[in-house]
């Protein structure tokens, strides 16, 4: 659409909420104003006719005759009714217009929500645990090979290789974690990595996607190197052993679509 139709288009909806809200408030002013009003007429009456009976004293120089008791009989009345109508009128207002209105709650209780175009948030039975004998063997050696595929991607730096191997979240968590490495000099190799003990723990699936969490425990030669000094210079080895391997443990969480290829998701030490 074009911007000068959509800045037109604007302005009349904006004149046309103008004049509704204009309407609406002289709507709502208009049972306001007449008990007022009608309070003025029937005060203008009593002092019209209070002007009236004063005028016919002022005038009369003998005593009034028999007619004017009974008129005056009636102008008593008359203004007595007057007061009545005036005070039921000034109990109406402060009752009735005056009392503020309660809100309207019907139809809510039968609102659709698929038509509030709102984020659905995933209820707690979307998780569906599984029992840990439904891991094959197969995908028990894909988690051994993943373990092993991983380290050596990692410790060669290689972002594109871990990029085949791990979820999206877990290739931001490495690329963060190398870089700072890098800022602190150091480069980290696990290498020859031997699985020694797996434990399935715990199997689930979400979303069309299959979770497998497993407890590893490996051995490799995991050290750290320096980035700005020569093999054979002193504080080039700045963490570990070259030669001599050492047990880890770790808890990773591999993750698949349907029966696809498993990727590393999560680790817990």
């Amino acid at each position: 659409m074009p911007a000068g139709a959509w800045c037109a288009n604007e302005t009349d909806n904006r004149e046309l909420v103008l004049n509704a809200t204009t309407f609406t408030q002289q709507k709502a002013s208009l049972p306001t104003r007449l008990p007022a009003g009608v309070a003025g007429l029937l005060i203008g009456e009593m002092l019209i006719g209070a002007a009236n009976s004063s005028a016919q004293t002022t005038d009369a120089d003998a005593p009034a005759p028999e007619t004017n008791n009974t008129t005056q009989d009636f102008s008593s009345a008359g203004i007595l009714l007057i007061l009545l109508l005036v005070a039921a009128a000034t109990v109406f207002y402060f009752l009735k217009i005056q009392r503020p209105s309660l809100p309207d709650f019907s139809g809510i209780s039968g609102r659709d929500p698929s038509k509030d175009n709102l984020p659905i948030k995933r209820s707690a039975t979307a998780k569906q645990k599984l029992s840990v004998d439904s891991v094959t063997s197969a995908d028990k050696a894909d988690f051994q090979q993943l373990l092993i595929d991983v380290q050596k991607a990692w410790s060669n730096q290689d972002l594109i290789e871990l990029r085949q191997l791990v979820t999206p979240e877990m290739l931001n968590y490495f690329s963060a974690a190398l870089a700072d490495n890098t800022s602190q000099d150091i480069q980290n190799h696990v290498e020859d990595v031997v699985l020694l003990r797996a434990e399935i723990l715990e199997v689930w699936t979400e979303q069309a996607k299959q979770y497998v969490t497993a407890g590893l425990r490996w051995s490799a030669r995991d050290y750290n190197l320096s980035l700005t000094k020569q093999h054979g210079e002193p504080g080039y080895l700045v963490e570990g052993s070259e030669e001599i391997s050492t047990e880890s443990g770790e808890a990773w969480t591999f993750m698949r679509i349907q029966e696809g290829k498993w990727r590393l998701s999560a680790i817990q030490q």
